[in-house]
């Protein structure tokens, strides 16, 4: 019976927890919960990230050490979940910083800053332009001449969204120097979205049919100047385009003109160039740029008075930043003479090439298709012939490129070498001492000596840990790949590097314009030289025009080819231009 005696008290209802040990209990469980996440944290944060995920992790790190942490998953904190969340709170974070700036800017709103909304106010605004003109030909008088117009004001288009072909303005801004006067024009905002300052259907705004009978004149005359902060994308004047007219008078664009004055601006960017040189014309503070207010949307959405004042500011910084070039040059050199005879040109030439596109004898281009392929693959079997491209010369390059990776092989095949001796030996002693305990005849040892069999076959399969015996990854020579290019010319045929003459601090270069150095310099390239030039003829132009071998066609709907011109695109200060490849045929189609 004495075994069978209960603990009567273990039976007893626990007493009821005080409110502080339920505190203390707590405490314990968000300290193990917070340690966890610590941990989490800190292996996550050896992760590779890319800069946007850095960022992403960082936001969440910072919302975890505030307290505002909230998993969105179960079990183990991984990388994507917590980059997720990183995400989250950066949106949530930039949205509140977006509608503290939009309140600033709605309550700091300048009293010249005009935004139009009834249609009667357009020959009000008509005839403060025309004074403006009067004003500038009499204080003035022949200021301008050089670039060809007698008045020259700022002026900008904000659009439905980049795409210069299809996208529609939105509104007109413009800022008059002498009267010191901005005007927003709004005839396209939308209602219907949920963002901060929204456009409501029932807002006033301006008819575009009559904006632009009110502003297509004074545009479209030559004498009259306007400066826009355009670029090699001309979104300007191609949207006036669209629009149903012609703009002339362009005269001056600040963008390009900055390339012109310092080609090694970090940022050609309108706000950029304002906020470092803005202390020179009268802009001081934090300059809010688009997505500061916008985000990364069209402001067609948001209602006219914010846009209208984040519109005339750019034209306000725009006219700064136009004036303040304007005299620089002047001083410095004949930059003035070159802008004014060439660059004050560029723009409305551009935009007339652009537009008109280029037409493309395809069947000629099919020939020269015909013509270069096959020399592409004679040329290709000349390389591999003259350089002696066979299977040895694979491996060695194998061994060259894969270096530090075959030596990651050998230490972790030594290492495997070493455990496997490790268990030959312990086992190998186990057996001995049950045979030294007379135990041959046990089940226990047969199974000994079967694991030592296995571990030894095990051991034997183990090749030496070599070079040699290394796993080989390349298995052909690919001429277009850049590291076996690489190995060719440096390692191979010895050539001196002159990757520092075209990027410096770089080395063992394949770009396209450290090579032709080579090409030029070095006989034995020939034949690597004339693959490369078929080769960038065939995929550079004939392909992606054509469409051919599985390339899609940058012709556009009305079957010519149109780009973008870009006056400052090379550091050669040469032109530069990009396939137009923003508009889709079935968009295209059906406006």
């Amino acid at each position: 019976m004495e075994g069978l005696r209960l603990n009567l008290n273990a039976l007893k209802p626990a007493a009821p927890k005080t409110d502080a040990v339920r505190a203390t209990a707590k405490r314990k469980v968000e300290a193990k919960k917070t340690e966890t996440l610590d941990e989490a944290f800190v292996r996550l944060s050896e992760s590779k990230f890319t800069d946007k995920e850095r960022r992403q992790f960082d936001a969440a790190y910072q919302a975890f050490r505030d307290g505002n942490f909230v998993r969105t998953g179960t079990g183990k904190l991984t990388k994507k979940e917590v980059c997720e969340i990183g995400r989250t709170h950066l949106a949530e974070t930039g949205a509140a910083i977006r509608r503290q700036r939009i309140e600033e800017t709605l309550a700091n709103k300048p009293d010249n800053y005009y935004i139009l909304t009834d249609d009667s106010e357009l020959p009000g605004f008509v005839e403060r332009i025309r004074e403006e003109v009067r004003r500038q030909r009499t204080e003035w008088p022949g200021r301008f001449e050089k670039i060809g117009v007698d008045s020259l004001v700022a002026c900008d288009f904000e659009g439905t969204g980049l795409d210069s072909y299809i996208d529609l303005s939105i509104g007109f801004s413009i800022w008059l120097p002498l009267l010191e006067e901005g005007y927003y024009l709004p005839y396209g905002h939308v209602g219907g979205f949920d963002v901060p300052a929204a456009h409501k259907d029932t807002d006033p705004q301006l008819t575009r049919s009559k904006v632009i009978a009110a502003i297509s004149p004074y545009l479209s005359t030559p004498q009259h100047g306007k400066t826009f902060h355009m670029g090699a994308a001309r979104y300007d004047l191609h949207v006036a385009q669209t629009d149903g007219y012609t703009i002339r008078g362009c005269v001056w664009d600040t963008l390009d003109a900055m390339h012109l004055m310092n080609e090694h601006e970090p940022s050609y960017g309108l706000k950029p160039l304002t906020q470092k040189y803005g202390k020179y014309f009268g802009v001081t503070g934090t300059v809010f740029t688009f997505e500061d207010l916008f985000g990364n949307r069209s402001p067609a959405p948001f209602n006219t008075e914010l846009v209208g004042i984040y519109a005339i500011n750019d034209v306000k910084y725009g006219w700064g930043l136009c004036e303040f070039q304007f005299e620089m040059m002047q001083k410095y050199g004949r930059l003035f003479d070159c802008y004014a005879l060439i660059d004050s040109k560029l723009p409305e030439t551009d935009v007339f090439m652009e537009r008109c596109g280029f037409c493309i004898d395809l069947d000629q281009l099919r020939a020269l298709e015909a013509e270069y392929e096959p020399k592409v693959e004679e040329a290709t079997r000349r390389v591999f012939e003259t350089y002696g491209i066979d299977d040895e010369f694979v491996r060695k390059m194998d061994r060259t490129i894969n270096a530090a990776k075959i030596q990651k092989w050998i230490a972790a095949q030594q290492k495997r070498i070493r455990t496997a001796d490790d268990r030959i030996t312990k086992k190998l002693t186990k057996v001995n001492e049950m045979k030294a305990a007379g135990k041959t005849h046990t089940k226990s040892y047969q199974n000994e000596l079967e694991m030592l069999a296995k571990y030894r076959k095990q051991r034997a399969e183990l090749a030496d840990a070599t070079v040699d015996n290394a796993p080989q990854d390349i298995k052909e020579f690919v001429i277009t790949n850049g590291n076996h290019i690489a190995y060719l010319i440096y390692d191979h045929l010895g050539i001196k590097d002159q990757t520092s003459k075209i990027e410096r601090g770089k080395k063992r270069s394949t770009k396209s314009d450290v090579l032709d150095i080579y090409f030029s310099e070095e006989p034995s390239l020939e034949p690597l030289a004339t693959v490369a030039e078929y080769t960038k003829l065939l995929t550079t132009y004939i392909r992606p025009i054509l469409g051919s071998h599985g390339v899609e066609s940058v012709m556009e709907v009305d079957g010519r080819l149109h780009t973008n011109f870009k006056a400052g695109g090379t550091a050669t200060g040469r032109y530069s231009s990009s396939s137009y490849r923003a508009r889709k045929p079935e968009v295209a189609t059906w406006l």
